[in-house]
């Protein structure tokens, strides 16, 4: 009997090692030890996810596929067209759906982004995830769609935790640090350090989803306005 007892927790102890390093979780992570405390460099549980990004890719200087990557990103356009709010410049915390703009999606990849051919892309905050991305996976065409998640580390959001439509696209991962979280996360509304804050009148929320923004120093999202989209109207909130 003392060696059935013995066994078993022999094979408990192994088992609790081969989890905490199972290699399908987060094969990089580097595990150590200090006076017999096991120490993740990335959290666990993983940190909480704050908005997606979804990216098109495709061959630039290829002209029947720039133009069917853009011929998709107008139908995109109109199709969310009373989702979306003005067009954005691919940061995390905006509080509503919008097309980001931040670079010639036609000629020019994003200077500093992991990608190696052109793409355009989507801001989609976590209410709208449900919303947008199935249509966008069944209407991608010839295609490829990357969708990753906004946690703060880039690294990981663009490999072990994100997801492709179609054929995956090789990306530079060389511009971002492994389980390094970026330094624009962890503000608090109102801090005169946060660098992605929105500035007064900045759209920050409407009424189909909730309100959720980091707005500039003493502002908060709480102004509203009623837009006409077609036949309805919805309300939409700004920083003030």
């Amino acid at each position: 009997m003392k060696c059935i007892v013995q066994a078993l927790l022999v094979f408990i102890l192994l088992a609790y090692d081969s989890l905490d390093a199972h290699p399908t979780l987060y094969p990089h992570i580097r595990m150590t030890r200090t006076k017999g405390i096991r120490e993740r460099a990335l959290p666990n549980p993983p940190p909480g996810i704050i908005s997606y990004h979804i990216h098109v890719t495709y061959t630039l200087f290829n002209p029947p596929v720039v133009k069917e990557a853009l011929a998709l990103r107008d139908r995109t356009r109109a199709q969310f067209q009373n989702y979306l709010g003005p067009d954005c410049k691919g940061r995390y915390d905006y509080g509503y759906l919008c097309m980001i703009n931040d670079h010639d999606i036609q000629n020019t990849t994003l200077i500093g982004g992991p990608f190696v051919s052109g793409e355009w892309s989507i801001f989609v905050p976590l209410g709208y995830y449900p919303l947008i991305t199935p249509w966008l996976v069944q209407n991608r065409g010839n295609l490829s769609v990357l969708l990753h998640p906004n946690t703060g580390y880039e690294y990981e959001d663009h490999s072990i935790w994100a997801m492709w439509a179609g054929q995956p696209w090789p990306l530079d991962m060389s511009i971002f640090e492994q389980e390094t979280q970026t330094n624009e996360f962890g503000h608090h509304p109102g801090d005169s350090d946060n660098p992605v804050c929105l500035l007064k009148g900045a759209v920050c929320g409407d009424d189909q989803f909730s309100p959720l923004a980091l707005c500039c120093y003493e502002l908060a999202c709480k102004s509203a306005e009623i837009i006409a989209n077609g036949a309805s109207n919805f309300t939409i909130h700004r920083c003030a």
